[in-house]
């Protein structure tokens, strides 16, 4: 007669035992410890920053938004423009590209670079504001002062588009100095050595 320990299990108990560890693999922990999440629910901007951004690593990107729109909304400039890129994207937000606008002047507004080049890129593509090439390369110029490459670009194409090529030029020799690529290609298209 088999001892209790070693009776074989019910069908029925087989698959509970399987659905209940399934769940757990759905409902993976947070991708930080409990006392960062504890301080992130109080209200810590800075941490619900870090939080957002552990998220977006491990590619769960609705609850980056969620965090990310907590620390924007008390005014982090990494948050806004973290926000507004996921506007931007479509990416654990639908996509909207006047919210993304939204967000990036916030940024823009304190200084944040990467949030102008992005505002930047709106007004030149005229995606959720209307399309302003004099906007457009004022935020690449605050962004390209601080060595931005790709706002050196960005604003060697928007000088191209506008038929001011020693401008372009001196802008995408700044991009491919700091090595961009698509500035160094640019330039040799420019200079008949590319096709």
């Amino acid at each position: 007669m088999p001892s209790p320990d070693n009776a074989p299990m019910s069908p029925i108990f087989r698959q509970l035992l399987i659905s209940l560890l399934l769940i757990g693999c759905t409902h993976p922990s947070p991708p930080v410890d409990e006392v960062t999440m504890a301080l992130a629910e109080e209200g810590d901007a800075t941490v619900q920053m870090k939080v957002g951004l552990a998220f977006d690593k491990e590619e769960n990107h609705e609850e980056a938004a969620r965090w990310y729109r907590k620390a924007a909304e008390q005014g982090v400039s990494e948050a806004q423009n973290n926000l507004g890129v996921m506007y931007k994207d479509g990416q654990g937000v639908k996509q909207d590209f006047k919210e993304a606008a939204h967000w990036f002047l916030l940024a823009a507004q304190q200084d944040n670079t990467l949030a102008q080049l992005n505002l930047g890129w709106l007004y030149h593509a005229g995606k959720g504001l209307r399309q302003n090439a004099d906007s457009a390369r004022y935020w690449y110029s605050k962004a390209a002062q601080k060595g931005h490459a790709t706002a050196h670009l960005n604003l060697g194409i928007l000088y191209l588009q506008q038929k001011d090529t020693i401008t372009a030029i001196h802008c995408l020799q700044q991009a491919a100095q700091r090595g961009n690529e698509g500035a160094q290609r640019i330039l040799q298209r420019i200079n008949g050595d590319g096709r």
